[in-house]
């Protein structure tokens, strides 16, 4: 029986991956936002401050560090230059930059969206930040939580706000002269609704049913060759796994019929 079912879930580990590398992304617009797998918009260009101050200025995490920060635009903060994240001494006499505002990348997790930042020193040290992105649709005021360095040169923050929600904020300003990102180049803008004109490109449906396809053909083909080759398999016996294909029919029925049970009692067989 441990035959019988290793193919099929290598088949929807296999399958489960790809439709996380499909739907698990958010894909980098410009420095403010990013766009879902649903077209939805991710935009946090109303929550910086524009005037080289951070949004959020200095709050105290419990490592002993302030850290300030300021989605979508740069700041200036002592020595910290064209900053999106800066971290400060428990006295504030020294600063650290821990993130530059070009360097925003984005990333989805299945439920929150991150900002991911880097900065590298004169020394060659490079420091990271992962901006947890909290979706909040009360419209309170946003709130903003460091955590501070959670490994070596490796900091999280915290951002709960509705323009953490898909579409939940509008867009703001772009960036004065926004660089293109190599790392994770701008992609075109998320669609705004569908279009009679916009019949262009593949949607991902059709992307995931093509990829269906393929790994069943892959997987119909390599487990063919293999018990034809190394079990000297003939007939439909080539065929992989081919005592669960034939018993999965009767596992329907019965899957069926016991469903029917308990919606109908005294019901007892299907025609």
């Amino acid at each position: 029986m441990k035959g019988v079912s290793e193919l099929p879930l290598v088949f929807v580990i296999f399958l489960s991956a790809f439709v996380t590398a499909v739907f698990g992304q958010c894909t980098y617009r410009d420095q403010c936002s990013c766009s879902l797998s649903d077209g939805s918009i991710i935009d946090l260009s109303t929550l910086g401050n524009q005037d080289q101050t951070p949004a959020f200025p200095d709050s105290f995490a419990t490592d002993g560090y302030f850290y300030s920060y300021n989605p979508c635009y740069s700041f200036i903060e002592g020595s910290c230059m064209n900053a999106a994240a800066c971290q400060i001494s428990g006295d504030q006499s020294i600063q650290y930059q821990i993130g530059d505002a070009t360097s925003v990348t984005y990333s989805y997790d299945g439920t929150n969206v991150h900002a991911l930042y880097s900065s590298t020193d004169s020394q060659g040290l490079t420091r990271n930040v992962d901006v947890t992105l909290v979706c909040d649709q009360s419209g309170q005021p946003p709130y903003f939580s460091p955590q501070g360095e959670v490994s070596s040169l490796s900091y999280a923050f915290s951002l709960t706000t509705k323009c953490a929600c898909p579409n939940g904020c509008g867009a703001g300003p772009p960036p004065t002269n926004p660089p293109t990102n190599p790392t994770n180049p701008p992609g075109p803008p998320g669609p705004s609704g569908p279009s009679e004109s916009d019949d262009s490109g593949i949607s991902t449906g059709t992307i995931l049913c093509i990829a269906v396809l393929a790994i069943a053909v892959v997987y119909l083909v390599a487990g063919t060759v293999f018990t034809m080759g190394v079990r000297k398999s003939k007939g439909k016996e080539a065929i992989p796994n081919v005592s669960f294909w034939t018993s999965l029919p009767g596992l329907i029925k019965d899957g069926f019929k016991f469903t029917f049970s308990k919606i109908r009692p005294g019901y007892s067989s299907v025609k």
